[in-house]
């Protein structure tokens, strides 16, 4: 999480008024989250390239990143930035990986599963590894190894044959068709970050909970909006380096590029 003098309200007003500064912060802001994401989903594509992409196409047609963002909150954006990410990684990555996984036949999985530990089950089938499953979840590390052996031999009963080989394989196809909402009352990313902050009533974390339950692409976002602030909030701000080379490849002035300021204790040194 970056700090500084723009809030993400401001930070937002001035990539939409295409002001370098705001891009700025953005990328200090963002780039090793979209980095993180890039690495783990598209791991054989060149990354130095990709992550440039990205951040061109982001502030490309007149800031593309934020064209369809609606919300009012920087946790709604970071599900948002999430699916831009995977888009243009898609569109780099051409051909899809096969998966014989679909939204159908992994729904039916997951029903024999309880609710809690679905969430487990998708992050382990989005190829993290138990010990990250761990992190997200705050689940056992053993107890995540123990459920996705189960939910594997549970689908190769299912699957047969063509169940193949589950656990190194990208199932990005599946996640991508349970990507968008099913129906009106799915439950929106801002329920999903207030029912993590503990900002709903009983009521309203019952029937979220209820809906999630029974709806993959909810369950699905819900776990992805884990992931990414998870990452937001571990991962440092991007260094000056990376600033100026995305600040480059996003065109914007080279001059405008600002520098971290030092520490309290460089400064009292005279660093």
């Amino acid at each position: 999480m970056v700090e500084g003098v723009f809030s993400f309200h401001k930070m937002q007003e001035a990539c939409r008024a295409d002001q370098p500064a705001g891009w700025l912060h953005f990328i200090r802001a963002y780039a090793p989250l979209t980095h993180k994401l890039l690495q783990h989903y598209f791991p054989a594509l060149e990354q130095r390239a990709l992550l440039r992409q990205v951040f061109r196409a982001a502030r490309a047609e007149g800031g593309a990143v934020w064209r369809d963002f609606a919300g009012t909150s920087e946790k709604e954006f970071l599900s948002h930035l999430r699916r831009f990410v995977l888009e243009q990684g898609r569109a780099a990555r051409g051909a899809r990986p096969e998966t014989p996984l679909t939204p159908e036949n992994f729904w039916v999985l997951l029903q024999e599963f309880p609710p809690l530990q679905r969430e487990v089950l998708l992050l382990a089938f989005h190829r993290y590894s138990p010990e990250e499953v761990s992190l997200f979840t705050k689940f056992e590390t053993e107890t995540v190894v123990a459920v996705t052996r189960q939910a594997h031999e549970k689908l190769r009963a299912q699957l047969g044959a063509a169940a193949g080989h589950l656990e190194p394989r990208d199932h990005d196809p599946l996640f991508a068709a349970v990507e968008t909402p099913a129906g009106e009352k799915c439950v929106p990313v801002k329920t999903y970050a207030r029912l993590v902050d503990g900002q709903v009533t009983w009521r309203e974390r019952e029937d979220a909970e209820r809906h999630i339950e029974n709806c993959l692409a909810c369950l699905n976002r819900f776990a992805e909006f884990r992931e990414v602030a998870h990452f937001f909030h571990t991962l440092p701000p991007a260094d000056d380096a990376l600033v100026a080379e995305l600040a480059a490849a996003m065109g914007l002035p080279a001059q405008s590029v600002p520098k971290k300021k030092p520490a309290w204790w460089q400064r009292l040194l005279g660093g």
